[in-house]
């Protein structure tokens, strides 16, 4: 049976409608899920990203969701995780400057060069951190020999960010939406997925946070799908849900 929507879930509530004999793989959104921004006290990136700019009395566009994605257009190719000192504070510069030019910030020339150091802070992978309860279920996981995927609305570069997080290693594949041409709630994304997995969608299964992207889009393309519900949200009806993922073991019949 599946949980009863009215209420929070609780562990002994946590009743199976996957079959773990029919799972092979593992997919994870990212933020949210398996981690969220250290500064963020429920703001993300973008809202940090402006208060920012407004604290230093600048002028600025209107902000828009492609901000992100245009300025890391060429993470891969200009960024590395070998990068030197020098070479990782000349391209914070160069991306401070791309992101004053996206959103033509006014300020005094050397501004984004000066500021660069702290706006990485707020858009690099430093300014984020890994839930415990990720970095836990993902060593399970590994030992239990599961294949393992990021899908996610994300900028290029996301598996750069992976492994400065420190679990570059742990997926066997990281599907950013800017690099692969299509985006959650879409099929396509999830079944680009299955596909480099070797596998078919519904032996698949996706946990992400993300009622519309991850629940709606994996049961569109066919993936079982858990939901993580970290607050006091209720989970919409038929929609099997944990309110952390230390439950997901128990849900795949491994012992922690």
């Amino acid at each position: 049976p599946l949980q009863d929507a009215s209420r929070r879930p609780e562990d002994s509530q946590i009743e199976v409608n996957i079959d773990a004999n029919n799972i092979d793989a593992v997919t994870f959104d990212f933020y949210n899920t398996l981690v969220y921004h250290r500064h963020g006290r429920g703001r993300g990136r973008g809202r940090l990203l402006l208060e920012y700019l407004g604290a230093q009395g600048w002028q600025f566009d209107p902000w828009e969701y492609g901000v992100f994605y245009d300025i890391f257009e060429n993470h891969t190719i200009d960024y590395t995780a070998e990068h030197s000192e020098e070479e990782r504070r000349h391209y914070h510069v160069a991306l401070a400057q791309r992101l004053f030019r996206r959103l033509n910030v006014r300020a005094a020339e050397g501004a984004a060069a000066d500021h660069a150091e702290n706006l990485w802070k707020v858009l690099g992978p430093a300014s984020l951190a890994v839930f415990p309860d990720a970095l836990d279920l993902l060593r399970i996981l590994k030992i239990a020999r599961y294949p393992l995927a990021v899908i996610s609305n994300w900028p290029c570069g996301l598996r750069i960010f992976c492994a400065e997080l420190g679990f570059g290693d742990t997926f066997d594949h990281v599907l950013a939406s800017a690099e692969v041409g299509s985006a959650k709630p879409h099929p396509g994304i999830f079944h680009d997925a299955c596909h480099r997995l070797g596998l078919p969608p519904h032996r698949v299964l996706h946990i992400g946070d993300s009622v519309a992207d991850d629940v709606e889009g994996a049961c569109a393309a066919g993936l079982p799908v858990v939901l993580v519900l970290r607050n006091d949200d209720v989970p919409p009806p038929d929609t099997l849900s944990v309110s952390s993922l230390e439950k997901l073991p128990e849900l795949l019949g491994l012992n922690p």
